[in-house]
């Protein structure tokens, strides 16, 4: 029974999420403590408080894609661009030794890599962010240009440059006696880059340097820690950092609506994965009674799969049928129909199989 049942979930969902997060139990049970599940309810009234204040004022969500959207403004007309565009040709147009000031300093090299920066010429914005980095003796420049350097090599896809800048950026958290603004921004961007790059190797050390900089690990870095070291399959200790967010002070740690649903749903995932079922169960329970649209019918298609598993076929099917006939247009919605027609199939065969005896089997 369990070797059929595990062949009609792959069947269902070839990409195997449910079935990874149901039958794995490698990682060794912790349990959340109940300072910690009453900090869970405590976010998840927050977030349905905040979607409900944004749904009356008929607002969209705002997603927060970069901390920093760009370089510093050169304005927002077409005529400061042109400006921008003139006076580097005119710049460029001069023999080489007159396009500098004889002192070649800092700040010319970095207003230059700004004014191709503004022009979206991020490729020659780095060759003289570098140039301004090597005039920086005293370092007097460094976060400016950590944080910029950083913008034009995720928009121009260098990875060398990101991947060059980790190195220092560590030793900097290492470093770091408190919390740091300009680092904690530098330290996002390449998370993300990497991230999206699926960069494992240098996301570990990511993750590993941040692991060491607890001062450093709150708010939105503490949120992309844990989503990092999930991503990379370290459940148990994004588990511990998401526990330290529910406990810790604030509701929102800067997120945005999206990034609070994962919270919410990652944690009864881990849990799942570290074998606390009872805890998991719980939380599934509560996030599907919310009003957090994906959240909660991921939540209730999690909590219909754990019926499944343990043979209450019908509850399952009755639960995944109320989900399919929610108006939700997502991916989820459609599982939770697969998922039905699944139970009825399962009840059909038990019932098939219990003259002969089989009963034992679904007792396991």
């Amino acid at each position: 029974m369990w070797h059929r049942l595990t062949r009609q979930l792959r069947k269902f969902f070839p990409g195997g999420l449910l079935l990874v997060l149901l039958l794995s139990g490698r990682v060794p049970a912790e349990g959340l403590t109940a300072a910690a599940q009453d900090g869970y309810l405590i976010w998840l009234h927050s977030l349905e408080a905040t979607i409900a204040s944004r749904l009356e004022s008929g607002r969209d969500e705002e997603r927060l894609l970069y901390p920093t959207t760009g370089l510093p403004a050169a304005g927002n007309d077409t005529e400061n661009l042109l400006d921008v565009a003139r006076a580097l040709v005119d710049l460029e147009g001069r023999p080489r030794l007159l396009q500098e000031p004889p002192g070649r300093t800092v700040l010319h090299a970095l207003n230059r890599a700004r004014n191709h920066g503004y022009l979206a010429e991020y490729d020659s914005a780095l060759v003289w962010y570098a140039e301004a980095a090597r005039r920086d003796r005293d370092q007097e420049y460094a976060a400016d240009l950590g944080q910029e350097t950083m913008i034009a090599a995720i928009a121009t896809d260098a990875a060398d440059v990101v991947r060059g800048r980790l190195p220092e950026l560590l030793r900097r958290t290492s470093d770091a006696a408190e919390p740091d603004l300009d680092l904690q921004l530098e330290l996002e961007l390449a998370c993300r880059f990497l991230l999206a790059r699926a960069d494992t190797s240098s996301l570990q050390r990511w993750v590993d340097g941040l692991a060491s900089a607890p001062q450093l690990r709150r708010g939105r870095l503490a949120y992309w820690q844990a989503f990092s070291l999930s991503w990379l399959g370290r459940w148990a200790e994004s588990l511990v950092v998401l526990t330290e967010m529910l406990t810790g002070d604030g509701r929102s740690h800067g997120l945005d609506e999206t990034q609070r649903a994962w919270v919410l749903m990652a944690i009864p995932d881990q849990l799942l994965l570290s074998g606390d079922r009872a805890t998991a169960a719980g939380l599934y329970g509560a996030l599907a009674a919310s009003t957090i649209p994906d959240a909660s019918l991921w939540a209730g298609c999690q909590a219909a799969a754990m019926d499944l598993l343990a043979g209450r076929f019908l509850k399952a099917g009755t639960t995944l049928e109320d989900l399919c006939r929610r108006p939700d247009n997502t991916i989820w919605r459609c599982y939770a129909c697969n998922l039905a027609n699944l139970s009825d199939e399962l009840e059909r065969l038990r019932s098939e199989a219990q003259p002969h005896g089989a009963a034992v089997y679904y007792q396991r």
